[in-house]
């Protein structure tokens, strides 16, 4: 495979106007969805790519930890705009992604497997933090729904004397599963039903396929910590939101 360059990337869009006739064809109304897309994804990479450089040829430590706080903060800002009718949204995704990728990261770094390059601290960030706003927002949106659809449940159970978090157990362990549900199901499947992204990139790029695999292990294992640190984290802060310290569930949250 040859180094693919601007000429063989607007050979490619070829398939994009491919898709395009298909949907237009069966008269499938995403056809400007589409072409939007499309050029909204080349710009959008594009400027990532020549912003990657930028700091790749910098390697400024602070730089590195900025582009880490800014994805986290853009990611965060997705997150708490899927979740519905929950106050201080933002600060809880914000807040379960931070402690979910730094801590990931941290340890990555405290145990040598990564050094801190922008090369390496960046891209593994990205996947990392992609991966934790996913959690993030799962998360929240099951504990937010299933506190309001099962307040009749809870109050009778507080009213039985049991603490909040007993009360509300089942509805815990539910959302940071549901969080977490996705990482899951790529464990399991990983290798057999597709390949994941590293791993291609790496074979692709030319590395043997035994390496490719070792790098795709450790990524797969970072990304189920993080994920699991970040449902925890964010079950955590939402369901504090819905008790007060005489647990007692709230009805303004």
């Amino acid at each position: 495979m040859t180094t693919p360059g601007f000429t063989e990337v607007f050979i490619s869009f070829g398939l994009v106007l491919v898709a395009i006739l298909i949907s237009r064809y069966w008269r499938i109304p995403v056809a400007k969805d589409m072409a939007l897309g499309s050029v909204r994804a080349f710009a959008q990479l594009v400027a990532v790519g020549y912003a990657l450089k930028f700091i790749f040829d910098l390697e400024s430590p602070w730089l590195i930890l900025l582009a880490l706080l800014i994805m986290i903060t853009v990611g965060a800002h997705a997150a708490a705009g899927r979740v519905k009718k929950l106050k201080g949204a933002f600060v809880i995704t914000v807040a379960s992604m931070a402690v979910g990728s730094l801590v990931t990261i941290g340890i990555m770094l405290a145990a040598r497997i990564i050094s801190f390059e922008a090369r390496y601290i960046i891209p593994l960030g990205g996947m990392i933090i992609g991966n934790s706003m996913n959690a993030s927002a799962l998360t929240v949106d099951r504990i937010s729904s299933d506190l309001r659809n099962n307040r009749l449940a809870i109050e009778t159970a507080l009213a039985l004397g049991k603490p909040w978090r007993t009360a509300s157990a089942t509805y815990i362990r539910a959302s940071a599963t549901a969080g977490m549900m996705s990482m899951l199901n790529f464990m399991k499947t990983v290798g057999i039903v597709a390949l994941p992204g590293a791993m291609t990139g790496m074979i692709l790029a030319g590395a043997e396929p035994i390496d490719a695999i070792l790098l795709q292990i450790i990524v797969a294992y970072m990304l189920l910590a993080a994920v699991t640190m970040t449902s925890v984290a964010a079950v955590e802060l939402t369901i504090r939101r819905f008790f007060t310290r005489c647990h007692q569930l709230q009805h303004d949250v």
